[in-house]
């Protein structure tokens, strides 16, 4: 379990971090740039919602829980592809009726079927995460070094050179992922395709809904807030993603294992230890956290503030919606992410009227769908005594993590402290792993 924690979390928090630095060298680059990259970037989590809606998370369950993997991936991927078509054809009426076809917009929309044929979740399922992390290092780390050399060089059509990279690394991943998983990579259309998703209706919609907690509420709001406000949200929200990813690879990792409740706690308490220190790192020292991320530093400081509720509320469980679904709760799952995912949306077009300008209000809208969505998963597993020893927990994990950080800051070198604060919870990590987790013998 160790080895493989170690190998998902390498490739994986590599990623991330090339992802991170990449946004340092994206806002030197003029405001609409950095507005065009944003929205193409939110584009794909949403498409990659609509395709996947509901259909690519059961069949990761199903295939867990399956034996005969293969027929069930095969039949996964002749859906989306069939569904992906329906989708090019709608996003293309939508640019002809509301906007204008123009050529960079119609060369990006081929990411679409290329999202259908990736196949890469079917890896977690299987309990292979390792090579789906080698598979989502490639999409995030390629496309991040893209853009860090194009700054580096001063790439005068980075638009349309990013886009023909987008559909590159797409075409690539997915021929590796067919070739993993020793299945054909092109596969044919099914008419019926349709009732599969409708299966998947309730996790489909709930799938879908989760894009509105990060990334995918960027090309939302820009129909209602101004091109700096969307541009500084897009590059702040990027740290709010890198840190959801941190959370996604402890559950991608055990996702086979989760319906041990006892190991689902323990992972819980992980998040909310690293939840807690992500805080610190952010309140304590944004001079290393925010200010090689933002392009107006002082405005995305006062800002922050918005977003903590996000962070803290999306890791009161790290693993309690999966597990929600690997006890078939899908309605209480989907519930959830819909209810909050609609007050994000309906919170940001009812701020844009108080003020188009600041990008604050798209963060408050996120914590507040966030502890609506963990509010109604967390009574749907376990009522009040799942916020209760939760809570408890936070309590303590909070007033630690504070006075380490304290303790820590007397050095009077920041960079130092920061460093000790980290390694302090790594080994609290590797801690839990090594005795509390590995002791259980999954494999």
């Amino acid at each position: 379990m160790i080895k493989k924690f170690f190998i998902v979390a390498f490739l994986t928090g590599f990623s991330q971090i090339v992802s991170l630095v990449s946004v340092g060298f994206l806002k030197t680059l003029d405001q609409s740039l950095v507005y065009d990259i944003g929205n193409f970037e939110s584009l794909i989590v949403v498409f990659t919602a609509i395709i996947s809606l509901g259909l690519q998370l059961v069949t990761v369950r199903d295939i867990a829980l399956s034996d005969k993997w293969k027929q069930i991936l095969l039949d996964s991927q002749r859906d989306r592809l069939t569904f992906s078509f329906l989708v090019l054809i709608s996003v293309l009426a939508v640019d002809l009726f509301f906007k204008r076809l123009e050529f960079d917009s119609l060369l990006f929309y081929v990411v679409i079927p290329l999202i259908a044929l990736n196949a890469d979740y079917s890896f977690y399922g299987k309990g292979e995460p390792e090579r789906g992390a080698f598979l989502s290092f490639l999409r995030v780390g390629i496309l991040s070094i893209f853009i860090i050399f194009s700054v580096i060089f001063e790439n005068n059509y980075i638009k349309i050179t990013y886009i023909i990279t987008t559909l590159i690394i797409y075409l690539a991943v997915g021929l590796l992922s067919s070739y993993f998983n020793n299945q054909q990579y092109f596969v044919k259309p099914k008419l019926d395709f349709y009732k599969s998703y409708i299966k998947s209706l309730n996790v489909g919609l709930a799938s879908f809904a989760l894009v509105f907690f990060g990334l995918g509420v960027i090309s939302f709001a820009s129909y209602f807030y101004n091109e700096k406000a969307v541009a500084n949200a897009y590059l702040l929200l990027k740290i709010y993603v890198f840190y959801v990813g941190i959370k996604r690879l402890l559950v991608q990792i055990l996702f086979k294992e989760l319906k041990d409740d006892s190991l689902v706690k323990i992972v819980d308490k992980i998040g909310i230890i690293t939840a807690v220190t992500v805080i610190i790192a952010l309140v304590y020292y944004p001079e290393y956290s925010i200010k090689f991320f933002a392009k107006d530093y002082e405005e995305s400081v006062k800002n922050l503030i918005y977003l903590l509720p996000a962070i803290f509320f999306t890791s009161i469980s790290f693993a309690g919606p999966l597990q929600l679904l690997l006890k078939n709760k899908d309605k209480t799952y989907s519930f959830g992410f819909i209810l909050g995912a609609i007050i994000v949306l309906c919170l940001v077009l009812i701020f844009s009227f108080v003020d188009s300008n600041d990008e604050s209000y798209i963060y408050l809208a996120i914590s507040i769908g966030e502890c609506i969505a963990i509010f109604i998963h967390g009574w749907g597993l376990n009522k009040f005594r799942f916020f209760a020893s939760r809570g408890i927990y936070a309590i303590g994990a909070i007033t630690l993590l504070f006075v380490i950080n304290y303790l820590y800051l007397l050095i009077g070198i920041k960079t130092i402290s920061l460093l000790l604060l980290i390694l302090t919870v790594l080994f609290y990590i590797l801690y839990i792993f090594k005795i509390k987790i590995n002791s259980k013998d999954f494999s």
